[in-house]
């Protein structure tokens, strides 16, 4: 349901080269012009046969002292100082994100009961950049196998320091990490949709704003915001809140991942908080608080392997609709195999919801009065090739819905998929 990250936020911007102008050259002849005068003027001074006589009866010398001359480059006058809010420093950034799969579902459940082939994508054309070091942008893009090409991120970032951070526009709102890493910097192939109830417009999007801080480099993060202000707008804005702590190695930036491959000692705590208000004119129940809470440990065990742990539990029942929770680990292989490692996932999800409760989270969602459950275990293993920007995957997962008395309805599939990102 979510983006990149780039990422990016994640999104890395290459500092501008400059070029500076040596003095050298110049300064290496006038300083010889200078050596030179002040080398005549020494020797005037002490051959008095070389100054003119004052007359033919004048019998002594002379003796006229200088003093040495240096000859010195100008000096260039002092640049004005610039206003660092105005003044320009442009930067644009492109890239690129692909993700194909081949899903292969060997036993439909009935009516159909017959095995099923298909193959999705999905692309994202990624631009950001800057204006100067203060205003920044991005713009991506998302198209799937629909072929429908939608805006996934409009934003417009004006960042002026580590606490004072302000992004206007279309991206994702505070909320859980698996939501803030996305499809591409999450650590398995499929995501928590089968858990994760957070209202969007579009893949975990929504339009608003949003003010948000970190202390010491992403040791501890915050984040507010209102959304649910796209098209029309409302005249109650979806509040959305998120704090993160990190104890070992600091998550620097808006976004985050789910796995950093080994390259970071990870343990980070966090917790985020939704709240719509009732629609106008409607009951103060019809309001909606959504909240989770959720942590991830990665610890590389030299010359063992990398060892991941994440997990969320949530509590969509502001709304009726249950709580859910899942629970991840994975283990990363250091030795490299080809031109990749090897590392082994196994992802839990389960959500459950009671009499006139309606998980939004199942598609289609269930009416509301089902007293039902869901459980997904996801079992894969992915070939790491560059961190995100490279992998495979194969992935067995298994569905089981129960609803009520009925038998529990269970579907198995299996799918393999490779992911790239370029900027």
């Amino acid at each position: 349901m979510t983006p990149s990250q780039p990422s990016s936020s994640r999104r890395h911007y290459t500092p501008a080269r400059s070029a500076s102008r040596s003095v050298a050259p110049l300064a290496t002849p006038l300083a010889a012009a200078g050596l030179l005068l002040s080398t005549a003027a020494g020797a005037s001074a002490q051959e008095p046969s070389s100054q003119p006589a004052a007359g033919a009866s004048v019998s002594g010398s002379a003796t006229v002292q200088t003093e040495a001359v240096t000859v010195s480059p100008p000096q260039a006058e002092a640049a004005p100082p610039s206003n660092s809010l105005t003044s320009l420093d442009a930067k644009l950034d492109i890239g690129l994100g692909l993700r194909t799969e081949f899903v292969f579902d060997p036993d439909e459940p009935e009516p159909d009961d017959a095995p099923v082939y298909a193959v999705n994508y999905d692309l994202r054309p990624y631009i950001s950049g800057q204006v100067n070091r203060y205003i920044k942008f991005e713009g991506n893009l998302d198209s799937e196998a629909t072929n429908n090409l939608r805006v996934l991120d409009a934003v417009l970032k004006f960042e002026f320091s580590e606490y004072a951070n302000i992004w206007v526009g279309h991206f994702l709102p505070p909320s859980d990490r698996a939501n803030l890493s996305g499809p591409y910097y999450r650590n398995t192939w499929s995501g928590t949709d089968g858990v994760n109830a957070y209202p969007a417009e579009f893949a975990g999007r929504d339009s608003g704003l949003a003010y948000w801080g970190q202390y010491a480099g992403g040791v501890v993060k915050w984040q507010l915001g209102f959304f649910n202000m796209g098209g029309g707008g409302t005249p109650d804005p979806r509040f959305a809140g998120r704090v993160v702590v990190n104890l070992f190695d600091p998550e620097p930036g808006y976004y985050n991942s789910s796995t950093y491959y080994g390259t970071k000692e990870i343990l980070a705590f966090g917790a985020a908080i939704q709240h719509e208000p009732a629609p106008q004119g409607a009951d103060d129940d019809a309001a909606n608080t959504m909240w989770n809470l959720d942590a991830l440990w990665e610890k590389n065990f030299t010359g063992v392997g990398t060892l991941d742990v994440e997990g969320a539990f949530y509590g969509f029942n502001g709304h009726d609709q249950g709580t859910s929770f899942f629970l991840l680990g994975s283990f990363l292989f250091p030795e490299q195999v080809g031109i990749g490692q090897f590392q082994p996932v196994l992802q839990l999800q389960r959500a459950q919801w009671g009499e006139g409760e309606q998980f939004v989270a199942t598609v289609p969602p269930l009416p509301p009065g089902t007293d039902a459950s869901l459980l997904s275990i996801d079992a894969g293993l992915q070939y790491i090739i560059n961190g995100h920007n490279a992998r495979l995957a194969a992935t067995l997962r298994y569905n089981s819905l129960s609803v009520g008395d009925a038998d529990d309805v269970t579907d198995t599939v299996i799918v393999l998929g490779a992911q790239i990102q370029a900027f």
